[in-house]
């Protein structure tokens, strides 16, 4: 099975992405009951995670191709990432946070605050399995228990930030 190239930055930036982006949906949601503040906060909570996504890959690929030339420097036989591949790497992190930006925010716009709290629940589940199923492929491993694993990750982030919505909705309120 062929992988595209860049498809780890991809992959992170989904997976980053779908945990950090319904997790601030979510606790929001939770602690205002008020689709402006989803938005604010999931937009430029987003944002600001599809940059340090962006960011964080590129600097990692970076280093990682640093030690890969000075290893093939010292007679090892290692690939280095070429700079291409860093930077699409970084770019496609970026593109597939803002991807599941849009993607969780898009039942807000056509539907109530709960109703589109169950469709990003789902399209949270679905993005999650699916990644981790094709991963599971790419690795030998069974498709299924790795996309479940991730499913089982992002469910951990969506509770704890539930949890956090309610502890901070009683503070506000108890204010």
């Amino acid at each position: 099975m062929k992988t595209i190239e860049g498809f780890q930055g991809a992959a992170f930036g989904l997976a980053d992405g779908v945990i950090c982006i319904f997790g601030m949906i979510v606790g929001v949601a939770v602690a205002t009951n008020d689709v402006q503040f989803i938005f604010i906060a999931a937009v430029t909570g987003g944002i600001a995670d599809a940059l340090g996504n962006a960011f964080g890959f590129y600097l990692s690929e970076l280093t990682e191709r640093g030690t890969q030339i000075y290893e093939r420097s010292r007679g090892k036989n290692v690939t280095a990432h070429t700079m291409r591949e860093v930077l699409l790497s970084g770019m496609l992190s970026f593109a597939a946070t803002i991807f599941v930006l849009a993607m969780l925010l898009l039942p807000f716009l056509i539907t109530g605050i709960q109703t589109a709290l169950v469709i990003s629940s789902v399209e949270a589940i679905v993005s999650l399995f699916l990644l981790g199923f094709y991963v599971g492929k790419l690795s030998s491993e069974n498709p299924v228990s790795t996309g479940m694993r991730y499913v089982v990750l992002g469910v951990i982030g969506g509770v704890l930030s539930y949890l956090v919505g309610g502890v901070l909705k009683g503070l506000i309120l108890g204010l």
